[in-house]
């Protein structure tokens, strides 16, 4: 556990990861629309997809000191911004899905992470 909370607290690698997902939002990918075509548990995989690039924001949050409540703000103005982005360019398409679905993965994550800092609490009780 120790592992995942330096990797997390790594200001680097949170830049990389954001660079990451805008360069996602820019490159024209999935043209042709196979994502779109392909399920995961009856869901189109491009919407697991979506929530599970946006599941690692809230582990990021320690890196910042930031409270949870704003770093949770953060990351849905961040989630919408980079769907929104979609909207200027041209060859992507904006989707209120994909927006609702990158808001779930930040939920998500949050959740994860309570889970996480529950755990490590019981551990350092034990």
């Amino acid at each position: 556990m120790a592992y995942l909370k330096s990797l997390f607290s790594n200001r680097y690698i949170f830049i990389l990861y954001f660079t990451a997902i805008i360069g996602l939002v820019i490159l024209p990918l999935n043209s042709s629309g196979e994502l779109n075509n392909t399920a995961i548990l009856r869901f189109r995989a491009d919407y697991f997809l979506h929530a599970l690039l946006f599941l690692p924001w809230a582990f990021f949050r320690p890196a910042f000191r930031i409270k949870p409540g704003w770093w949770l703000l953060w990351g849905l103005l961040f989630a919408a911004g980079s769907e929104g982005l979609q909207y200027f360019l041209p060859y992507r398409a904006w989707n209120v899905n994909d927006l609702v679905a990158n808001a779930v993965g930040i939920f998500l994550g949050f959740i994860l992470w309570l889970l996480y800092v529950a755990i490590r609490k019981q551990i350092k009780i034990a």
